[in-house]
């Protein structure tokens, strides 16, 4: 995989987007995410996977892929969790809190 197949593959991840272009830099949930360095010795990507960006190393054909599934299973586990949360509750118009939503088992009733 090139630097090159790396981006485009990135930017199909649903749920990031790219605001730099030239070179790629990534936001996740309108956060930073994920920016590349190119040194002497290496190419790097800074993903912040959880609190601080951590480096990642994406030299080589197969630390990019590497990097690549990285950051999918990352952005689907945020989305997923996402979606369990809003799921959970819902949105109390007046209070603007969230409130448990109940299930009523009709099926015994006369």
């Amino acid at each position: 995989m090139t630097s090159g197949e790396l981006a485009a593959s990135l930017r199909q991840i649903d749920g990031q987007r790219d605001k730099g272009k030239h070179p790629p830099n990534f936001h996740f949930r309108s956060k930073p995410f994920l920016h590349f360095h190119n040194g002497p010795d290496r190419t790097y990507a800074d993903v912040r996977f959880g609190g601080d960006f951590e480096p990642v190393t994406a030299s080589t054909p197969k630390q990019r892929e590497v990097l690549l599934e990285q950051v999918k299973a990352h952005v689907t586990a945020e989305l997923a969790s996402r979606q369990r949360k809003r799921g959970q509750g819902q949105k109390d118009e007046q209070s603007g809190g969230y409130v448990r939503a109940s299930v009523v088992d009709t099926s015994h009733t006369k």
